[in-house]
């Protein structure tokens, strides 16, 4: 499928990395020697001990990073690398709950991919469904319900954000998507999710042209 396909407005990276720059491979790995993947890269930017979880990131989003740096090609990752500056604090001071910027992102993207797709349409209304929510828990003066913080709280943010990622990778293939494309894909999401995040916002999942 071309890349300039009129549902597709996908564009795939081109920057070049930067000498200097690790490359990422997919997965997780016990220390910098044995490897990094872009999250793990972020832990070392902010200084924090080597993991793919690291504190200054939410957990959301980095759940977002991992499938998108374990989904994409060699040469598509290394630009992930160019992104680990930006998730260095992604989705920490978002004004209210982080997850559904996140499955909004995936929303829209699956809805570019497949516009009649059951299980995005429902995403979508899910995600709109709780911004109301956690709209009327902040106007009432109660906490947004965000959980950001604890084991049990990552699980809650991570599950959903990898369910929706295996939708979309499903819905890639089903598109017809070739390795290209599918790559500019993900990185496309990637920069959403974080552009929405930095906006500290939750853009609507059907904020997009899918025709």
């Amino acid at each position: 499928m071309p890349i300039n396909h009129p549902s597709l407005p996908f564009v795939p990276p081109t920057a070049v990395a930067p000498d200097g720059m690790p490359v990422l491979e997919p997965g997780a790995h016990r220390d910098a020697r044995s490897g990094s993947c872009v999250m793990e890269y972020v832990s070392v930017l902010a200084g924090e001990r080597f993991t793919d979880r690291p504190r200054c990131t939410h957990p959301a989003v980095a759940a977002l990073a991992w499938q998108v740096n374990d989904a994409v090609s060699h040469e598509a990752r290394q630009q992930l690398g160019l992104r680990a500056v930006d998730l260095v604090g992604a989705g920490r001071d978002v004004d209210g709950p982080v997850r559904p910027v996140v499955l909004a992102a995936i929303a829209r993207a699956g809805r570019r991919l497949d516009p009649t797709s059951r299980f995005f349409i429902r995403l979508a209304r899910r995600v709109e469904e709780a911004r109301t929510k956690a709209a009327q828990r902040r106007a009432e003066g109660r906490d947004a319900g965000d959980g950001a913080g604890g084991r049990i709280a990552t699980l809650l943010h991570v599950g959903p954000v990898n369910h929706a990622c295996a939708h979309l990778l499903v819905a890639a293939r089903a598109a017809g998507l070739d390795a290209a494309d599918r790559d500019a894909m993900l990185v496309a999401l990637l920069d959403d999710c974080l552009a929405t995040s930095r906006a500290g916002r939750t853009l609507s999942p059907a904020a997009v042209a899918v025709g």
